[in-house]
């Protein structure tokens, strides 16, 4: 019997057990030491994840996954699982007595429910956090994914250079370009920024958790509320390749956590709210010039201080959130972070730039928000809500409806699903709310086997797809890459259902990545990279052509500097020079004369890499530039 069989049946008789342990069967009613564990979700689930870990090795047998992506999955499993055993018996302050001796202060210390609670709390939160970091670290992106990307980070590293406004769309983002510059200035490795996104990611996935958690006062467990995150996929998308949305949408966890956070934990409640609103102030307004784009979700939030139910004293925190907003705009306006002239600018130009996309296609992105099984769920949610309150004649439910309008204003021209960020992190909490009116409406037995099947059905949906099919019956179950539906975007693929390979996508573009500008710009570099002299890089100075875009040069040099190179002389129009070491490497646009008298290959002391001049209008133009040159470079590379 093969070991990946043998891990397999392991896994199926522990999981068994766990579930017959966790029920409580009278098997074991002779074994107190095992009966006393019924009940116990903490046990029961670190049990289980350690059982998966165990099952999912059956993978390796089978071949349907990349066998190191199974063996980290399993790896964080088994650590999960593990981890959450030592939190129950942490938990159980019994087992502290035998330790006395050693850890009498941890127990005096633990003599608190409460204590023990936050510990508990604390220490489910960081190992979450630390298994979706390396899930992220696994998938997320190191070299470019969509070309905005990389086109922000040459712009960090060449700020001094460009200035606020030549760089990527500073105005829009400021407080993300003055966030990178501190954490650049800190560490020194340009590479940091493409890991970054996966560590705000992780963090903003464990505030979201928390947040449901928090919002549903503790009625659903942990992994119901994990459950309503990752079935929106954008969320955890964001966050494996470089964006300002990932950083703003930290700030707006936070201001959802004080948001919801109504029950307070100290006993001046007037304080607390009072608290939690100058801290809605600085979150709020802070997410804004981070990503601008979340000033869409400002009526949405607005109307949900309205009506907060736990406000006594509702002038007070409502000056205490207007006071801190205004003073922190004021200090953005003044220091130059607010300039609201620059910020339509942007919005118009991005308006122009997707002005050719079409309805259909924006239709297509705003599928990818979620599954069809989960969009079905919504709508009837919606449908039954409105249906039940005009019943009702409870007006103010469309007050609430009316708030969230902003939100759809990108869907015409909706080049990404990422801009529609500001509302889906709302979607989570509003599969939480029709969960707990269904716990109000059905039997616990039914409850339970709905709140599971949902579980189930995340978990399946990071694997298979579910998608409208053109043939009866009309839909169809799929877990085959090449039968994946993937919708292009402005961001890059995304998919509607099968996560993973969504995600995977991604990982993927590391070695072949999709988007040609990047593709050329890496090959260029590795060219550059591997001959061992001098390099000058000539382009023909001629408009219409390719080789006149504004990235032809930046993309490479930023590549150049991940390497180590240092940038000497800057023009992105015109000419760069960058050194590492004794080497110089001079890439420039010259114009027709001079471009006939550049000889391609070795010239001695130095090489010269001449590149084809290719005009847009040239039906073959993408052929002969992004594939046929491409492999003259490939050559180059190979016989240095």
């Amino acid at each position: 019997m093969s070991t990946p069989l043998i891990s397999f049946l392991l896994g199926t008789v522990l999981l068994i057990l766990s579930c017959l342990v966790y029920n409580g069967h009278y098997i074991f009613k002779r074994i107190p030491i095992i009966f006393e564990l019924r009940g116990e979700k903490i046990f029961a689930l670190g049990t289980s994840l350690i059982s998966l870990s165990l099952i999912l090795g059956i993978f390796r047998q089978l071949n349907y996954l990349d066998p190191s992506f199974v063996k980290l999955i399993r790896l964080l499993l088994g650590i999960s699982g593990v981890g959450l055993i030592s939190l129950f018996l942490i938990k159980k302050r019994q087992i502290l007595d035998s330790l006395e001796q050693w850890i009498f202060p941890i127990k005096v210390y633990l003599n608190s429910s409460k204590k023990i609670s936050l510990i508990h709390t604390i220490g489910s939160l960081i190992i979450i956090y630390f298994v979706i970091l390396a899930i992220f670290l696994y998938f997320g992106d190191r070299v470019g994914w969509e070309g905005d990307d990389v086109d922000q980070i040459e712009g960090f590293l060449n700020f001094s250079y460009k200035g606020k406004d030549l760089v990527y769309r500073y105005y829009w983002q400021p407080l993300a370009y003055q966030l990178n510059f501190t954490i650049y200035g800190l560490i020194h490795n340009p590479k940091i920024f493409f890991i970054l996104p996966q560590i705000f990611g992780a963090a903003n996935i464990c505030i979201l958790l928390f947040s449901l958690y928090i919002f549903s006062e503790k009625r659903l467990n942990w992994i119901l509320c994990f459950s309503f995150l990752i079935v929106f996929p954008e969320i955890l998308f964001c966050s494996l390749y470089y964006n300002s949305t990932v950083f703003a949408m930290t700030a707006m966890s936070f201001a959802l956590l004080f948001l919801f956070g109504q029950k307070s934990p100290i006993q001046a409640i007037d304080l607390w709210n009072n608290i939690r609103y100058f801290i809605l102030g600085i979150t709020i307004t802070s997410a804004l010039f981070i990503r601008f784009d979340f000033v869409l979700s400002l009526p949405l939030i607005w109307c949900l201080m309205l009506l907060d139910k736990s406000l006594k004293s509702r002038i007070k925190a409502y000056l205490t959130y207007s006071i801190t907003s205004l003073s922190l705009l004021m200090v953005f306006w003044l220091t130059d972070i607010f300039n609201p002239q620059q910020l339509i600018g942007i919005a118009k130009s991005h308006e122009v730039g997707a002005a050719s996309w079409t309805m259909q296609e924006s239709f297509a992105s705003l599928y990818t928000i979620t599954n069809i099984t989960i969009w079905i769920v919504l709508i009837i949610s919606l449908i039954y809500f409105v249906v039940s309150k005009i019943k009702d004649k409870n007006w103010k439910a469309f007050l609430l409806i009316g708030s969230t309008l902003p939100i759809l204003y990108p869907i015409h021209t909706l080049t990404s699903p990422k801009y529609l960020i500001p509302g889906i992190i709302f979607l989570p909490f509003v599969l939480a709310k029709i969960t707990l009116w269904l716990k109000k409406k059905v039997t616990r037995q039914n409850f339970q086997a709905i709140t599971l099947g949902f579980i189930a059905l995340s978990f399946w949906l990071q694997f298979i797809s579910i998608q409208i099919d053109p043939k009866i019956p009309y839909l169809q179950i799929t877990s085959e890459p090449h039968a994946i539906h993937l919708t292009t975007t402005h961001d890059g693929t995304r998919v509607s259902g099968a996560y993973l390979e969504g995600y995977n996508q991604v990982r993927k573009a590391q070695t072949n990545s999709i988007h040609p500008p990047i593709r050329f710009a890496r090959k260029m570099a590795e060219a550059i990279l591997a001959l061992n002299k001098n390099v000058t890089v000539v382009y023909e100075d001629k408009p219409d052509t390719i080789g006149n875009e504004p990235w032809i040069l930046t993309f490479s040099s930023m590549y150049l500097e991940l390497e180590g190179y240092q940038v000497k002389y800057y023009d992105r129009q015109a000419k760069m020079v960058l050194l590492k070491n004794e080497k110089t490497v001079k890439m420039e646009k010259v114009n027709e004369a001079e471009y006939a008298n550049y000889n391609n290959g070795d010239q001695g002391n130095k090489f010269i890499i001449k590149v084809p001049t290719v005009s847009h209008q040239d039906p073959q133009a993408f052929k002969k530039f992004f594939e046929d040159f491409y492999n003259v470079l490939d050559k180059i590379e190979f016989h240095s």
